[in-house]
């Protein structure tokens, strides 16, 4: 498995030359994003999709459909 996660990772494919994973770490100069920040994007997902059902079904008035002749 660690064969696999390293040829998946490697750093020549996803990153431009003298860049390195290790240049990706957080410091006090700089901040990036890790892998951990998407965590909460499927629960925040799932929530705006309830609010708009929400919203669709119970809050806005039915209203009839047009009909073309």
């Amino acid at each position: 498995m660690a064969g696999i996660l390293a040829w998946f990772w490697n750093e020549r494919f996803w990153l431009p030359h003298n860049v390195t994973w290790a240049d990706l770490k957080n410091t006090d100069e700089a901040t990036f994003p890790q892998a951990e920040d998407l965590y909460l994007a499927c629960p925040l997902a799932f929530c705006i999709f309830m609010i708009r059902l929400v919203f669709e079904r119970w809050l806005l008035p039915s209203q009839p459909k047009p009909r073309f002749q």
